[in-house]
């Protein structure tokens, strides 16, 4: 018998601007479900409480996005040092294994359902593999319920409640050149039956969920059954989508019966040359402002996202921008600079192109909205001068108080009034301490920088 432990790991250093957002995450109480008899298992959200490495344990798997790479790479090296077995998975392991093979004994390549047990069995054994590739995509019928109760305390988040993270899809259809989904997770949109997610719900003692979904609801007959059939369930639901989803009114009117709240929706750019080269906007029957009144009109919050750097936008594009989030009266605004992600078509043009800054950036320890390439529809410092302006005007008191009134019905209760302040609050405190991070590549030269 083993002794497991599964680690979700959150940079502590300040200048990361970690969202005080937190939720409950699926993928390591699916991980631990699918663990086999025998062995125990405890979960670790650095997001929520410190990691313990005193603790006696056989073997550790960790979780890695791209931007915690650095902080992953350390958590393993302290384990290893320990003599304690190590295996990563998760995005940046999938594009990276060789990487990832420098600082961990095992990597599971793609989704981890089909090779975890065998990876757990090898490893009780002492013949664990280098690699763990998975042959396939993951059926997503019959999956296991999550072991949320091995999940540390998260109640609540002060006085907000901590929603528990349910996934009801896998995939994403459109091919967008900056997103790595499709390069992990495929183009092929896959849905869990409606009856097992109804289940796990049901199973689930908190009112409040988030929809992991990378792209919620794109099979609209499937959605349509799910939230259907969630209205006797009388839930409270977050989740983040693409604005398609504004273009069926009877979907969304039964999203608001079912409980939705709000949602994060990446509507990336105001440009259209830009939206012509997003293809989750690119034929949009809808456009922004239409959206944003259907959203508005059945009550739901909207967090909107937008990222700066692609190349076919221009420096008028800051303007336009605070014109819509403050004419469409967005609820939240996130604001980023383009990433050029390992892996992605973006990252691959970059690097040929010679426009990347620092090869390996996510070695390099940069804080989030660091420009990492030079950028092509404007100067870099032209890039920087214009993004930090808008966060200012996006998040003057001034542009919040404006965007609060005239929107959502919900939100002129007390709790309404609350959680937009709290959150808006909070943004502008993490943005404008960002803005005060160093820009270290804004004045370089077009040509790839060195570690």
């Amino acid at each position: 018998m083993m002794k497991i432990k599964l680690i979700a790991p959150r940079e502590p250093r300040e200048d990361t601007l970690s969202s005080p957002f937190r939720l409950q995450r699926v993928n390591l109480p699916l991980l631990a479900a699918l663990t086999p008899p025998g062995h125990t298992v405890t979960i670790v959200d650095e997001a929520f409480a410190p990691d313990d490495i005193n603790q006696d344990v056989d073997l550790v798997g960790i979780t890695v996005m791209t931007d915690l790479a650095l902080r992953a790479y350390h958590i393993a090296d302290v384990y290893r040092q320990k003599g304690v077995k190590v295996v990563m998975g998760g995005i940046h392991p999938t594009v990276l294994p060789d990487e990832a093979l420098e600082h961990a004994d095992g990597v599971v390549v793609g989704e981890a359902e089909g090779t975890w047990p065998r990876l757990v069995s090898d490893a009780a054994s002492g013949q664990m593999q280098r690699l763990y590739r998975a042959a396939k995509m993951t059926d997503l019928k019959g999956l296991p319920k999550p072991r949320r109760d091995l999940f540390p305390g998260t109640k609540c988040n002060g006085n907000a409640p901590i929603p528990i993270g349910v996934e009801t899809s896998r995939g994403c259809p459109y091919d967008c050149d900056f997103c790595s989904i499709g390069q992990t997770l495929g183009h092929h949109y896959r849905v869990r039956p409606v009856q097992e997610v109804i289940a796990e719900i049901e199973s689930i003692d908190s009112p409040h969920l988030f929809f992991v979904d990378d792209a919620l609801g794109l099979n609209r007959n499937v959605a349509k059954k799910l939230f259907t059939e969630m209205i006797p369930l009388r839930r409270l639901w977050l989740g983040q989508g693409t604005v398609s989803l504004a273009e069926d009114l009877e979907l969304l009117r039964l999203m608001r019966r079912s409980g939705c709240m709000g949602l994060l929706i990446g509507f990336e750019s105001v440009q259209k040359e830009t939206q012509n080269e997003v293809k989750k906007i690119k034929n949009l029957r809808i456009d922004f402002y239409e959206a944003m009144r259907r959203f508005h009109g059945e009550g739901f919050g909207i967090l909107g996202a937008f990222v700066f750097g692609f190349d076919y936008e221009n420096k008028d594009v800051f303007e336009q921008t605070l014109e819509f989030t403050m004419r469409g009266r967005l609820d939240c605004v996130e604001l980023r600079i383009l990433t050029p992600f390992p892996g992605t078509r973006l990252y691959q043009r970059l690097l040929s192109e010679g426009r990347l800054f620092v090869r390996d950036w996510w070695l390099g320890g940069y804080p989030p909205d660091t420009l990492l390439f030079q950028p092509k529809g404007m100067t870099a410092d032209e890039l920087m001068s214009g993004f930090a302006r808008l966060n200012r005007q996006t998040y003057s008191f001034g542009a919040m108080i404006k965007r609060f009134f005239g929107m959502s019905p919900w939100k002129r209760t007390l709790l309404g009034c609350q959680v937009y302040a709290g959150v808006n609050l909070s943004t502008r405190k993490r943005y404008f301490k960002g803005l005060r991070n160093p820009q270290p590549f804004a004045g370089a030269s077009n040509s790839i920088g060195k570690r």
